[in-house]
């Protein structure tokens, strides 16, 4: 009892000499009084509303396992306690674990081909009341083999990857990732493939790695095991040598030209000369464009080289040999 209301008791209480009547009117005060000042309140039919049902369920086969997958307002969390998986090949539904109320996801270890399985998401409030979704059913099929030998192209800012065609049936789902081994749970394509093809961006400041999975044409995709992992790093990408190389001497000195190669993440060219007395190529310029302009007065025969270079690495050169320059008197 409170201090507040053991005052409000005492002044109740009569002053007079009739003990008896007074200490029973006082101890039915007292007792009316303690139940009002500390009672909290009945349970308000508010806190045993069923919370809402998971929705969006949704089921994805890969190899030997079955991804769960569906969707909870997450202001509606406060007052949940989890999810149940319920799950049925035959019969009726089991509880087959529990999950935290912020999960969203859950993986089926244990998985039949070609046997109907069963599967409900429920959630329970913190007052132990729950709601189902709705039931999904799959019938999971065998997971068809890998593909094979992927290998890139890179032209004009498009990566183009290929790989071995596995089936007329099949269609295919591609994965990317910034980390080795480490993929998303979707895909880059939404719509499954049906050529052995796909082409993305390329992005010059960073390694990428791809996989390839085929699948079936069922909504459940049914993806067999990953290809090997295709690394495209630009560091190490070689871009193809200048084409075309032409020297036109000239009274004031020599104008190279040449022709781009098609990768365009070339960050631009280096020019080689080796004179007469030379024992090497020595670098004379790093020109951004396909054009170098050599003013060297010295006469007699010359010999150029012009690569391309990459993010890191340089092309093989492209040559011309013995360009006669005379110089103006």
């Amino acid at each position: 009892m409170t201090y507040s209301c053991l005052v409000r008791v005492s002044r109740l209480i009569p002053p007079h000499r009739a003990l008896v009547s007074s200490l029973k009117l006082s101890v039915f005060l007292l007792a009316l009084l303690t139940l009002a000042c500390g009672k909290k309140g009945d349970p308000t039919l508010a806190s045993y509303e069923k919370p809402a049902a998971p929705s969006g369920v949704k089921a994805i086969h890969r190899e030997s396992q079955i991804i769960l997958l569906w969707e909870f307002p997450q202001a509606d969390e406060e007052n949940l306690k989890g999810f149940h998986i319920l799950k049925a090949l035959e019969g009726d539904f089991g509880k087959i674990a529990f999950l935290e109320k912020n999960a969203r996801s859950f993986v089926d270890p244990h998985v039949i081909v070609n046997r109907e399985h069963r599967y409900k998401i429920v959630s329970e409030s913190l007052k132990g009341v729950t709601r189902a979704s709705s039931e999904l059913r799959l019938l999971p099929l065998a997971a068809p083999n890998p593909p094979g030998r992927l290998s890139f192209t890179i032209a004009h800012d498009i990566l183009t990857i290929t790989w071995e065609k596995s089936s007329e049936k099949n269609v295919y789902y591609i994965y990317k990732s910034t980390s080795p081994g480490q993929y998303p749970l979707a895909p880059l394509n939404a719509v499954p493939l049906r050529e052995p093809s796909f082409r993305d961006a390329f992005d010059v400041n960073r390694a990428m790695f791809y996989t390839v999975r085929t699948a079936t044409e069922s909504p459940f995709r049914d993806e067999g095991l990953p290809s090997e992992e295709l690394a495209i790093n630009p560091v190490e990408l070689i871009p193809s040598p200048p084409e075309n190389f032409v020297a036109l001497p000239a009274s004031d000195g020599v104008y190279l030209l040449w022709k781009e190669p098609p990768e365009t993440w070339v960050t631009g060219y280096n020019v080689y000369r080796k004179l007469p007395g030379d024992a090497a190529y020595v670098s004379i310029g790093a020109p951004q464009t396909p054009a170098f302009f050599d003013g060297e007065k010295a006469g007699g025969r010359r010999s150029y080289r012009v690569t391309a270079v990459g993010p890191l690495k340089e092309s093989e050169p492209a040559e011309i040999r013995d360009v006669d320059f005379a110089p103006m008197q």
